[in-house]
């Protein structure tokens, strides 16, 4: 019993090992695809920014980018 159970653990941790990377490799892409759509949308709302008259909508927009700015800074 007690043999089978160390080639249980053992198993487990070698699985372990050959996650970790993969695990690293995904947090790094959901991190940059995070970036990624943050920037496009702050790209897409400075062009309608621009192309609005002065109001509420171009007051709500400039506010969401300023959000976006500090979120891209952290």
């Amino acid at each position: 019993m007690q043999a089978r159970l160390n080639k249980l653990t053992f198993k487990l941790h070698e699985q372990r090992d050959k996650m970790t990377p993969s695990l690293e490799l995904r947090r790094k892409y959901i991190e940059t695809s995070y970036l990624n759509q943050i920037r496009g949308e702050k790209e897409m709302i400075q062009s309608r920014i621009d192309r609005l008259s002065p109001g509420v909508r171009k007051t709500f927009l400039a506010s969401r980018l300023q959000k976006l700015n500090s979120a891209l800074n952290k």
